[in-house]
């Protein structure tokens, strides 16, 4: 480690203020317990379904397949025969870039991934009472991620900061496993509910080095004194409950559909585990352990500190954002498909400020082309906004941090008379605030990429 010329400690104590709370408050802001990531607070980050993805999520008039039980269930029952599809996620990036954090430097953050998003299997079955219906089981994984960060600054922006070294790594993920059914009510429309079990569970682990110095006291002025922090945090979340959604598909005249769907959830297991521990020692430029004068006011004296704390968490959200989709599809050749959806999601409450969302509208366009009856070329366009309430809120304690995105999709491939088979590519751009110093607004950017590849099969 190279050591610097002393500094006299009235001068490095007007000088360095600022720069002493810029590092300690990155401290401040990673031993905060967070109940989510970002993430929790965007509804689109991957796109369900294989036919559903390449509109850009706008499926809630069509819903012909078995991932309708995730957009409208009422859809489903269109089906004429068995039906087995999937898609699989071959390829996740995500990054996040935050302006200025830490003087002129920015921190990055990324998370990759490859994960089966969406896997399903309905058929048409006869009952006594209602007839012929249409029953599917489906497991999606809306979100799944691991994410990482390793920023290292050095000498900068104030000399007196030696090294600040952080690292981050999140194991993020949602899933649902969907079981519902559907019943033509005419030749076009139909009317389904399904219920699900929902899943959410996030690791995340930050360490974080900090050395500065050289400082001086009036009881050792011939000593420079260097301090070194660590700090070490580990939070985990999960959360369990279930969800319910009812929804009608009507077929108009002219090749125009609409769709209406509802969703409820509720959380019934809520466990959020916090782990930190801060070592901070103090060294002179042989680095050897001393002792800073207790009679020094300030917040450096001692000799080593080690603090542990740790802490659980239980039922912080007590409401969980219900979701109201309404779609359009017009048809008006049929080698051509139009598609709209307005999606509202619910205001969510709680305990604690972080998991604390407001309402919020998300929109979906898409567009498919059938060339020669057999290949397929989709087109969408879609909005991602961040549900997190901090934006809106005055509390000092509150993070004022978000990410809006936007979002493309395109995908191509087969549409055989028994199957689906295709390549799909989604990327989203997003623009927002975020609070990595607590009371710095910085400038961040966002930008997601999925390719996927997607198969359905039907059995006559």
């Amino acid at each position: 480690m190279k050591r610097k010329k002393s500094t006299p400690f009235p001068i490095f104590f007007k000088r360095a203020t600022l720069t002493t709370a810029c590092a300690f408050s990155l401290f401040v802001y990673s031993s905060r317990p967070l109940t989510a990531s970002a993430d929790l607070f965007h509804y689109n980050n991957l796109l369900i379904g294989q036919r559903a993805s390449g509109l850009g999520g706008a499926y809630t008039a069509i819903s012909e397949d078995t991932s309708g039980l995730f957009y409208n269930p009422g859809g489903m029952a269109m089906q004429n025969a068995t039906e087995l599809n999937g898609s699989i996620n071959t390829f996740y990036l995500k990054k996040n870039r935050y302006e200025k954090v830490f003087g002129d430097k920015a921190f990055e953050e990324s998370a990759r991934g490859s994960v089966s998003s969406f896997f399903g299997l309905s058929q048409k079955v006869n009952l006594p009472i209602f007839g012929q219906i249409s029953v599917g089981l489906a497991f999606i994984n809306p979100d799944a991620a691991l994410s990482d960060e390793n920023a290292l600054i050095e000498n900068e922006p104030d000399p007196n900061v030696i090294r600040y070294h952080r690292t981050t790594n999140i194991r993020s993920g949602a899933s649902q496993v969907i079981l519902g059914a559907a019943k033509k009510i005419s030749a076009e429309s139909g009317f389904g509910c399904a219920a699900a079990y929902l899943d959410v569970d996030e690791l995340e682990q930050i360490y974080q080095d900090v050395v500065q110095g050289p400082f001086t006291f009036e009881e050792l002025p011939d000593t420079s004194v260097y301090s070194t922090l660590g700090q070490n945090v580990r939070t985990h979340l999960v959360m369990r409950g279930g969800s319910a959604r009812c929804g009608i598909r009507i077929g108009l005249k002219n090749g125009l559909r609409l769709g209406l769907s509802y969703q409820h959830s509720q959380m019934v297991y809520q466990r959020l585990d916090y782990d930190q521990e801060i070592n901070k020692v103090f060294t002179d430029a042989n680095n050897t352990v001393i002792q800073v004068p207790s009679s020094s006011k300030t917040n450096l004296k001692g000799t080593l500190l080690r603090s542990v704390m740790r802490s659980t968490q239980d039922n912080f959200v007590s409401e969980w954002p219900d979701e109201l989709r309404l779609g359009f599809a017009y048809q008006p050749k049929p080698f051509l498909t139009l598609t709209a959806d307005i999606v509202r999601h619910g205001p969510g409450d709680g305990s604690l400020p972080s998991v604390k969302r407001r309402e919020i509208l998300n929109f979906a366009a898409g567009s498919e082309i059938i060339l020669g009856n057999i290949i397929f070329i989709r087109t969408g366009y879609f909005t991602n906004t961040d549900a997190t309430a901090s934006r809106d809120l005055s509390s000092d304690n509150q993070r004022k941090e978000y990410i809006d995105y936007k979002g493309v999709s395109l995908s191509t491939g087969l549409r055989l008379r028994n199957g689906d088979y295709g390549l799909h590519y989604t990327e989203q751009r997003g623009f927002g605030l975020a609070e990595k110093v607590p009371g710095k607004s910085n400038p961040t950017t966002g930008r997601l990429q999925v390719i996927s590849i997607s198969a359905s099969q039907s059995f006559q």
